[in-house]
């Protein structure tokens, strides 16, 4: 609003700078219509010269917030493809650890593939469709998954590699201090 006052008050002044040069260039005497005629003539060039001025300054004002944008997008999209890499890098890497502990419970491949699918949190009678077999079958690999490992559910499955992973970062920096660990629990 303030900038809209600034150029009336410009055209204003232009409006009346042209008046006063007409005035004193003291012609003979214009007929009232004819005078009325000029001043119109007059204010008129002076809106077009304000009006030219104040679009070309929003124009050059909107090309460089248009361009700020533009680079603002570019950066977001280069942390957004960083941030992607470095979830598939974590993401590869936590695959990795989960295929190692089930050979570390001498898991076999079916079994291994069966506790896979119970992490991604599919039902026995999906994974057995899922690997064309019975749903009975399934149901007794993961019997033998938790009788291997220790654990006695899905749900204890899924905790033993997430817990960790979910935990609050609070208590990441109190978990890896060095301290005795209570009975029962992992490190």
């Amino acid at each position: 609003m303030k900038r809209i006052a600034v150029y009336g008050a410009l055209a204003f002044a232009l409006f009346l700078a042209l008046v006063l040069i007409e005035i004193l260039k003291g012609d003979a005497t214009p007929s009232i219509m004819a005078f009325v005629l000029d001043i119109f003539e007059k204010a008129l060039i002076a809106m077009a010269v304000v009006a030219t001025a104040y679009v070309s300054i929003e124009v050059r004002e909107t090309r460089l917030e248009q361009a700020t944008l533009i680079n603002d997008l570019a950066r977001a999209r280069a942390e957004g493809d960083r941030w992607r890499d470095a979830a598939r890098d974590h993401l590869e890497g936590l695959g990795r650890a989960i295929r190692e502990q089930f050979d570390a419970w001498h898991l076999t491949p079916g079994e291994a593939d069966v506790a896979f699918l119970m992490l991604k949190g599919l039902s026995h009678k999906d994974i057995a469709r899922l690997r064309d077999s019975s749903a009975a079958t399934v149901r007794q690999q993961a019997t033998n998954i938790y009788a291997k490992s220790g654990l006695s559910s899905r749900a204890e499955l899924s905790a033993f590699f997430l817990e960790d992973l979910l935990a609050p970062e609070s208590a990441r920096a109190s978990e890896s201090a060095p301290a005795a660990a209570p009975a029962g629990t992992k490190q």
